[in-house]
């Protein structure tokens, strides 16, 4: 930016200075043409083209007349035709003079031009003497008289021409002496308009040498402050992953005997008590959630999966899932679509189903009656097959205002002091960051009281390799529940989750062994015979991640044992490691019953078919 401003304070001057230089050479190229001129006008004119004419007919004058002289007295034998040559070369001398490229100089002189006529008037009376038989000599006296004191005046033309041809040089030298001052005083003006502009660029690029450092320590300083805010966004994700750790760890325990609780024989006050801190462990979680969403979001590395997935199914489950909750509250809801049952795309239906949970939980939030109407169809859109899922309710509406302020961070809708609806406002904007990572946005169009609609509008890739049957396959022995009586490896450093996990895999009829840390844990799998480990990542001494890595470096059978990792970590560094040190499957705390069951069941069953084809 200051090696701009330099450029714009400075151009116009350099510019200026450079349209001098300009001028003066247009003018100095000025000059020099009006010099070629006056020479070509010099050369034209030539002054010893005036002069040397005039001289010799001055002096071819006067030797006529003393040829005449000698014809008319008659002291040497008379020859009348070397005197008509002598008048012939007088005559071709007038002819020359006036024929001369300065005669027209000379001539405007009326004296000079009458002397030069009456010279012309002479030659013509001797020639018509001459001409006569015998030659009148009568005449040619009388003519060599009259010529005799018409030598004067020859004279004076010779003498005039002389004159002439040393003014014309003196003109000529002045106006070019004028002239090379003239280009001495341009060329002066041009060297000192050069060397202001030497200086100037010396200058400006002693200015330019200044920025470019000034440039180069704002670049360090950027890259300092970039390193700083790597450091800083790192130290942040290490904050969230060891927060998100920290705070689900005691919250597993909390969640796990809520679970355990609703299941025993209580009163009924003692269940609406346990329903009311089910209620709002649930709601901490979810914000918790979010929170690590946004996070995940705002640094970039929450990543996106590549699955097939049957759009018509897909929806089916979301509205399964929504009509028993819209029921609750006395609302209907609906499913629209017009996808088609054989669509299958290639998309990620993990961040699909948390974008529509958020906008339908929020229909139902914000809608005391009436319903709720998720419209699904495809449609093209320049060369683009997209996908347009529109939610819409009959709920409280915003205004103008509110729907400027939707999307931005923690707004609500109903902010006041008195609000009816809980909430921290997240969900949108995860949402509408989502939808944009996938490619597509998010509109709405909404009226006070009267409902909102909002848009999700996502381009589709077509699935193109192998797809599920969509007819349910008979599933595996132990799918949907595990089989009773496993012995079940447990690493877990945190006593209450120790606690929890023995209950619930005791009322589960399995049985456990708990470790403390993941050496404990790798030691106990040598000595003991167990069919499933459930692994803790954090943990003292030795972490779950170590511990999995090197029971799969156990020789067989021991190293195919199934893993099911347990942790706090939900962000998908914690997922991607934990896959390629070896777990079978993941599941982030709290664990609930219902998640941990199947997958148990699932990994058994699936190390057991392991098992049967390698003994075939």
């Amino acid at each position: 930016m200051l090696g701009r401003t330099n450029s714009v304070r400075y151009g116009p001057a350099l510019f200026a200075i450079s349209a001098l230089i300009a001028l003066a050479m247009m003018a100095l190229l000025g000059f020099e043409w009006t010099q070629r001129q006056a020479l070509q006008e010099q050369v034209s004119k030539r002054v010893d083209s005036v002069t040397a004419p005039a001289f010799l007919l001055d002096r071819e004058f006067l030797r006529f007349v003393n040829q005449l002289e000698v014809f008319v007295n008659g002291r040497l034998p008379p020859s009348a035709e070397e005197l008509g040559t002598r008048l012939d070369i007088l005559l071709s001398k007038v002819e020359t003079l006036r024929e001369s490229p300065g005669s027209a100089l000379l001539l405007q002189n009326s004296q000079l031009a009458q002397s030069l006529d009456q010279i012309v008037v002479f030659a013509q009376s001797a020639e018509r003497a001459l001409a006569a038989n015998p030659p009148d000599l009568a005449t040619l006296r009388l003519l060599l008289v009259e010529m005799q004191s018409f030598s004067a005046e020859s004279l004076a033309l010779g003498n005039s021409a002389d004159l002439l041809g040393a003014q014309l040089l003196e003109r000529q030298t002045l106006g070019l002496l004028e002239q090379n001052l003239q280009i001495l005083w341009l060329t002066a003006g041009q060297l000192l308009l050069l060397v202001l502009v030497a200086w100037g660029l010396v200058w400006r690029s002693r200015v330019q040498q200044r920025e470019e450092a000034a440039l180069k320590l704002l670049n360090e300083d950027l890259a300092l402050a970039r390193q700083a805010a790597d450091r800083a966004n790192l130290g942040k994700s290490l904050f969230l992953a060891n927060m998100s750790h920290e705070l689900r760890t005691p919250f597993n325990g909390v969640m796990g005997f809520l679970s355990l609780l609703s299941k025993t024989n209580l009163s009924a006050e003692q269940a609406d008590l346990v329903n009311v801190a089910n209620d709002s462990a649930n709601h901490l979680s979810q914000l918790l959630n979010d929170i690590l969403d946004l996070s995940a979001l705002e640094s970039g590395k929450l990543s996106l999966s590549k699955e097939a997935v049957h759009l018509a199914g897909f929806l089916r489950a979301i509205e399964a899932t929504f009509q028993p909750l819209a029921a609750q509250k006395g609302l209907q809801f609906e499913l629209k679509s017009e996808i088609e049952e054989a669509l299958w795309v290639q998309s990620d239906s993990k961040r699909n189903r948390q974008i529509l949970f958020n906008l339908i939980h929020n229909a139902i939030k914000f809608t005391q009656q009436g319903k709720v109407t998720l419209h699904a169809r495809t449609f093209d859109q320049a060369q683009q097959r997209c996908l347009e899922l529109r939610v819409e309710d009959t709920g409280i509406g915003m205004d103008a205002a509110a729907l400027e302020q939707l999307f931005q961070r923690f707004f609500q809708v109903d902010s006041g002091l008195s609000r009816q609806f809980s909430g921290v406002g997240l969900g949108l904007q995860i949402s509408l960051s989502l939808a944009r990572r996938l490619g597509g946005d998010i509109t709405v169009q909404s009226q006070s009281l009267v409902g909102s609609v909002f848009t999700v509008r996502l381009p589709l890739v077509l699935w193109t390799g192998p797809v599920a049957p969509l007819a349910s396959a008979p599933p595996l022995v132990g799918a949907t529940s595990a089989e009773r009586g496993l012995r079940i490896l447990v690493a877990e450093d945190h006593p209450v989750n120790q606690k929890y996990l023995s209950i619930l895999l005791q009322r589960l009829g399995h049985e456990a062994t708990f470790c403390e840390n993941g050496e404990l844990a790798l030691s106990a799998l040598t000595q003991g015979d167990y069919e499933l480990v459930l692994m803790d990542i954090h943990m003292p001494v030795m972490d779950g991640l170590t511990a999995t890595r090197a029971i799969r470096a156990l020789p067989s059978p021991q190293s195919q044992i199934p893993i099911i990792a347990l942790t706090a970590d939900v962000l998908q560094e914690a997922r991607d490691q934990a896959k390629l040190a070896g777990v079978n499957a993941f599941i982030a705390k709290p664990v609930k019953p219902e998640d941990l069951e199947p997958v148990m069941a699932d990994v058994v069953a699936r190390a057991k078919s392991a098992e049967l084809q390698l003994a075939d």
